[in-house]
């Protein structure tokens, strides 16, 4: 063997050594947000971590790793008893794309994900600003029942 061809073979095992860490350390993880645009009092629970409150007017990061879900509850005030809205939204984490799936995968291929809204996702808005953000807006949601002693002027 020449010392052309052992440099040549030497080159390549290390190449191939060089990239085994690397596509081990690839990580399919997203960084993405939960905004609540409403007057709820929202929870956020991920399975990759514990569950999140988040007060009217705030987002909180959530971290998407591997196809999992997010429960979204929103409580009229302190949270506890039976939430006023609540949704599971369903999401894919692959590689550097990540989004929250719905809709069902009748022509998926010809006219995308969604096209056909079967899963229902309102009051909530999913990807947008961004794939796998999620919006509670103040838009359509339910009322929550106020004491009558708050709405009194006598006292």
């Amino acid at each position: 063997m020449t010392k052309r061809v052992a440099r040549a073979w030497v080159g390549l095992v290390l190449g191939i050594a060089g990239t085994v860490p690397a596509a081990s350390d690839a990580s399919a993880d997203c960084l993405r947000r939960v905004y609540n645009r409403s007057n709820f009092v929202l929870v956020v629970r991920n399975e990759a971590g514990p569950p999140v409150t988040l007060p009217p007017g705030r987002s909180v990061p959530v971290r998407l790793s591997r196809p999992g879900q997010i429960d979204v509850s929103a409580y009229c005030g302190i949270p506890g008893g039976e939430p006023v809205l609540h949704r599971t939204f369903d999401y894919e984490a692959v590689l550097d794309r990540c989004f929250v799936r719905f809709g069902d995968d009748l022509f998926v291929p010809q006219l995308g994900r969604g096209f056909f809204g079967t899963q229902e996702t309102a009051p909530f808005t999913v990807n947008n600003p961004r794939q796998g953000d999620i919006v509670l807006g103040p838009a359509a949601q339910p009322a929550c029942a106020v004491p009558s002693a708050v709405l009194s002027r006598r006292g």
